[in-house]
């Protein structure tokens, strides 16, 4: 559980250091959405999709990347994309939150129902590979060299890395194996 914490809190340092304004050259967009509203910007190489209902918040960036966000039910989701990579994000209910890095990398987190205090749910991936994690109980998939799902709720969780995959004991043994 401590490298699961310690993995999630880089990924947020990491994610928040592309937020902040910087000399970077790449191209960088960021959407909100409260409220309702349903936010759409594209600039270069870069894309966000940010949409909420009346009582949700979504955040989602892209540099150099595509960043998408959805939230409903008061979720609170966080959608980030960089240097190709893609991250999806969609709730309703809880705080989502999807990083995709590197070329190729798909992250994407959905956290359907539950516990808004206790629905906590990340996916990172790296470079090529796939991290994906649904709740209500179904769904963790961790495929590639640098991938990580874990729902705060339940505890469930994959990690895929060069030397190989883990899942937590939850976790169903029926995911295709990482090539």
């Amino acid at each position: 559980m401590k490298l699961i914490s310690a993995i999630v809190c880089s990924a947020a340092v990491v994610g928040t250091s592309f937020l902040l304004s910087g000399t970077a050259s790449a191209a960088q967009v960021r959407c909100v959405s409260e409220g309702g509203t349903d936010v759409t910007l594209i600039e270069e190489r870069a894309g966000c999709r940010a949409a909420s209902d009346g009582s949700g918040q979504a955040h989602a960036a892209g540099l150099d990347g595509v960043g998408y966000a959805s939230a409903a039910s008061g979720a609170r989701a966080l959608g980030i994309g960089a240097a190709g990579g893609v991250g999806v994000s969609e709730g309703s209910a809880g705080i989502p939150i999807a990083f995709g890095y590197g070329s190729d990398a798909v992250a994407r987190t959905t956290v359907t129902t539950g516990d808004p205090a206790v629905s906590l749910a990340v996916t990172v991936a790296l470079d090529g590979s796939r991290a994906q994690l649904r709740t209500e109980f179904g769904e963790v998939v961790c495929l590639g060299t640098a991938a990580l799902a874990w729902d705060a709720a339940t505890g469930r969780g994959c990690l895929a890395t060069p030397f190989g995959r883990w899942l937590t004991p939850d976790a169903p043994s029926d995911q295709p194996v990482a090539e």
